[in-house]
């Protein structure tokens, strides 16, 4: 079970800032493709820095960037406000194969060229690019490291720490994942969905219920002979028929997709990229409330999301897509991010056990090694190949130090991510935070008059503990 700490508001002094990233004046390192002298070329790779806080001596608070099409720069992230507080330096670093740091341009993303996008290599340039930063900002020698990220991001922060403690002192692990990698038969795989389920159960069980029965409908309806006029009623682009197996299916899975999305990315303002409506939550909450028809319940939900502006707003519903339901969430690099998942962190999101309000759905146990077979030739590292390689094994987790969890109560991430730590008497021991109240990574975000008052209260307890490792911890 999940621990989770009681958080009390303390006065900090944490203020709001605002920019963009449009705004940003990025700047570029030279890094090698390979680190390891598999290869001798070399790419561009893109940061961002701020030193108007820093006072010689002070931390380097980084930003990892993470599987999105562009960087976030330094102020855009809370890295800045803390290294406001801390007087240090806000910097934020791309990812190889995102955004502009392509190692092979416009031809980054073939077979041949991907088998440099691994862990070691993402951590080596992390390594390579502090110390880059030291050498070329006055008193930043001995400057300690606190590396900040989050989802996946989340995953390589803990990973920075565990594999490179003399580099990175310090980490704030925002939703990582740390569980239910690869073998689709373990039981923790449906822990995603038995989240979900759970924060559905605990806001509104009537409401629960309704989407759960219209699930039941919708699935009659597939298979009935009056499938064709769910073309008008759901918005489809093509008219279903009830012998379409697979598109069926697909119709299903998206519209149960975006149940997860509405908490994972349940944010009090609208996050371009991310989640195009805010409070997407308590919204799906309401129709499911207010909606008496099973099917105008479920096509309401779809299109509170897909049709509002942006990026993902979408004419139909393109269900014989199967990259669709992607575009939901477009900040989100998937050329480079699918290899990833079939590498090194082999998720498994989408396995829906018998017993929720949503339809089950498990996947086969050798579905996604086939999967990065076909699409790339690669096998997915197993979770125990993970644990050894990467220091991620439960013991190992248990022992470390300095690696801050921060978990949300919205999140179905917090399912996958470490679940228990001892209470630490030692400041500088590892510790997991569970916030209510909170959605996805929201604590990387700068603080925002919207901000819950226990987002506000963890990133205050975030800033204490850091402070606490500065002074305390060698």
């Amino acid at each position: 079970m999940l621990s989770s700490l009681l958080l009390t508001t303390a006065a900090l002094g944490l203020g709001y800032a605002y920019s963009t990233t449009s705004e940003c004046d990025y700047k570029w390192i030279t890094q090698p493709i390979d680190h390891f002298y598999q290869t001798n070329g070399t790419y561009q790779q893109r940061y961002s820095i701020f030193d108007e806080f820093y006072k010689p001596g002070g931390p380097i608070m980084f930003f990892q960037g993470e599987e999105s099409w562009y960087l976030d720069c330094a102020n855009t992230t809370v890295v800045y406000e803390y290294a406001k507080q801390l007087g240090g330096l806000a910097v934020s670093l791309e990812h190889r194969y995102f955004g502009q740091s392509m190692p092979f341009g416009k031809n980054s993303h073939t077979i041949s060229n991907l088998k440099y996008l691994t862990l070691d290599n993402v951590m080596a340039d992390a390594v390579s690019f502090i110390e880059h930063v030291k050498a070329t900002n006055k008193g930043a020698a001995d400057s300690r490291v606190l590396v900040a990220s989050g989802s996946y991001g989340g995953f390589m922060a803990a990973a920075f720490r565990l594999n490179h403690p003399d580099t990175f002192f310090g980490s704030l692990a925002s939703a990582g994942p740390v569980r239910s990698f690869s073998n689709s038969s373990d039981p923790e795989t449906f822990n995603w969905w038995r989240w979900v389920n759970r924060i559905y159960l605990d806001r509104s069980e009537e409401a629960s219920n309704k989407i759960q029965n219209a699930f039941q409908v919708l699935q009659k309806r597939l298979v009935s002979p009056d499938v064709a006029s769910l073309k008008e009623q759901l918005g489809l682009c093509t008219v279903p028929t009830a012998n379409d197996t697979a598109g069926n299916a697909q119709i299903v899975s998206a519209i149960t997709h975006l149940y997860s999305l509405a908490t994972e990315l349940n944010y009090p303002t609208v996050k371009p990229g991310r989640s195009p409506i805010a409070n997407s939550f308590e919204k799906f909450i309401n129709v499911a409330l207010e909606e008496s028809d099973p099917i105008q319940l479920l096509n309401q939900t779809f299109w509170l999301w897909f049709g509002a502006e942006g990026d993902s707003q979408a004419s139909c519903f393109n269900y014989t897509d199967s990259n669709f339901v992607r575009t939901g969430v477009p900040l989100i690099e998937y050329d480079s991010f699918d290899y990833i998942t079939c590498t090194y962190v082999p998720l498994a999101s989408s396995n829906i056990p018998n017993g929720t309000i949503f339809p089950p759905s498990p996947t086969a146990s050798d579905a996604i090694p086939q999967y990065c077979q076909l699409k790339f030739g690669v096998t997915p590292m197993t979770q125990e190949e993970i644990f050894e390689r990467y220091h991620f094994s439960p013991a190992e987790l248990r022992n470390s130090t300095r690696i801050l969890w921060s978990n949300a109560e919205y999140d179905p991430t917090s399912a996958v991510s470490i679940d228990y730590l001892p209470t630490p008497v030692d400041k500088c021991a590892s510790r997991m935070i569970l916030t209510s109240d909170m959605a996805h990574r929201e604590d990387l975000f700068l603080p925002d008059p919207t901000d819950s008052k226990t987002l506000t209260a963890l990133r205050n307890k975030e800033l204490q503990i850091f402070k606490e490792w500065l002074e305390f911890c060698h």
